[in-house]
């Protein structure tokens, strides 16, 4: 019985789980950020990133720890009185990867503030992270 268990386990090595997870870089006037973003069954409860006090960033990432059913993103300009949506994108049961390029599932996005003209460049990738 023990030799079945080891020719099993020569012929199926365990395999590594992983995890999906939005990885997201941004630059608002020189100054950079970046963010993790993993999946949640419940879009109500993702809430936005504060970018330099002009921009806020959502990005909402429907799934679980094995795959993402959707991507939805979100960028806004902070008025005075309340953020105003400037870009909402959708992806479709994007596939994870174990190393993607910084912005391939956005590509370079470059958005301008309807007031003052600030800049924000982002650009996200959804990575396959080991648990």
């Amino acid at each position: 019985m023990r030799f079945w268990l080891w020719l099993l386990a020569a012929f199926f090595p365990l395999v590594a789980q992983a995890s999906p997870q939005l990885r997201c870089h941004f630059e608002v006037n020189a100054e950079r950020f970046e963010h993790s973003f993993s999946p949640v069954s419940d879009p109500y409860t993702v809430t936005s990133v504060n970018l330099a006090d002009r921009f806020r960033f959502k990005a909402v990432v429907l799934g679980d720890d094995t795959r993402v059913e959707l991507i939805n993103l979100y960028v806004f300009y902070q008025t005075e009185r309340q953020p105003m949506i400037l870009q909402h994108t959708k992806y479709m049961a994007p596939q994870a990867q174990s190393a993607p390029a910084a912005n391939a599932l956005t590509g370079r996005v470059a958005l301008y503030s309807p007031f003052l003209g600030k800049e924000l460049l982002y650009g996200c990738a959804l990575h396959e992270v080991a648990r």
